[in-house]
């Protein structure tokens, strides 16, 4: 007969494993609920993407800046093509860039057109590349006007 004590700690080695799964579990729930929560790094915001605008796009002058008709008309590109994620005053919904952010009206107007054309189909950034040159430009002179 197997004394009382071997008894407890064979008992107690079958639920090794048993207690080995749960904090496994428990430590890779931990974890997945950390990376789901994490705030983009830098290198994924709006600034990053920017700066990826080759030289010529950065370089490219908006045909029309300071013209109020322009803005009124981007505007309205903006609400038919972008308020839907950005939000109706440009503030960004869930993973959509906040366009009152310094990396956005910081940027040069080719960058932001470069970025317009080319969008960011991996980050949930359409490309409006569809849309003319000239309602293009128009959303551009808009987005400058949200400081």
């Amino acid at each position: 007969m197997i004394p009382k004590t071997h008894r407890n700690r064979a008992a107690e080695m079958r639920n090794i494993p048993t207690r080995w799964s749960a904090a496994c579990l428990a430590l890779t729930l931990i974890a997945s609920l950390a990376l789901a929560a994490r705030k983009p790094r830098k290198d994924d915001g709006p600034a990053a993407q920017l700066s990826k605008a080759p030289a010529r796009a950065r370089s490219l002058q908006n045909p029309f800046t300071g013209q109020s008709e322009a803005a009124a008309a981007g505007r309205k590109i903006y609400q038919q093509h972008c308020a839907e994620c950005h939000g109706s005053d440009g503030r960004g919904l869930d993973y959509a860039a906040d366009l009152h952010s310094p990396a956005i009206q910081d940027a040069p107007p080719g960058a932001l057109f470069w970025a317009l054309r080319n969008g960011r189909i991996r980050k949930g950034m359409p490309s409006w590349s569809r849309l003319p040159d000239q309602q293009l430009w128009q959303l551009v002179t808009y987005l400058k006007t949200l400081h």
